[in-house]
């Protein structure tokens, strides 16, 4: 055994032992901010199925697996904001806090390179992005709207 065949067997241990490090870290910090099995559980299968949304799409069009990572971060945008809008209830908030706990594992675990990462944070910046000139389309229909009334 040769000091390359030695850098080879240690550089294929290190991410599955990151992984496991990765996911009892997970597990600690759910159980200290309590968050229920079953809001973990909807909020996995919640971000499965976005996932496996994202990779149907893609079949239908066809594109690479940067392609993928970024309609998976577009879907992941929607469910946040979904959250986001019940972030005043606990259970709103669990959610959130569990899905920001997971993600980075969920990303890792799908094996996705850095390009990848970064095509998926480009989709949920498109779906921000998205949102934010939704609300400011909605604002000046407000201002609109306001302005009306103060003329009559």
């Amino acid at each position: 055994m040769d000091l390359e065949d030695s850098k080879d067997n240690i550089s294929k241990k290190e991410p599955k032992k990151e992984l496991v490090e990765l996911a009892g870290k997970i597990n600690e910090l759910k159980k200290r901010l309590l968050i229920p099995e079953k809001i973990a559980k909807d909020i996995k299968e919640q971000l499965d199925d976005t996932y496996d949304q994202a990779e149907e799409n893609i079949a239908l069009v066809g594109g690479s697996p940067d392609d993928i990572a970024k309609m998976w971060g577009y879907n992941i945008g929607g469910l946040l904001y979904e959250y986001l809008s019940k972030r005043d209830s606990l259970e709103g908030r669990q959610a959130l806090s569990f899905i920001r706990m997971n993600l980075g594992y969920e990303l890792i675990a799908k094996g996705m390179t850095e390009i990848e990462i970064s095509s998926f944070i480009m989709g949920l910046s498109l779906r921000y992005n998205l949102g934010f000139e939704n609300m400011k389309k909605k604002i000046a229909e407000i201002e609109r709207m306001l302005g009306k009334i103060e003329c009559e």
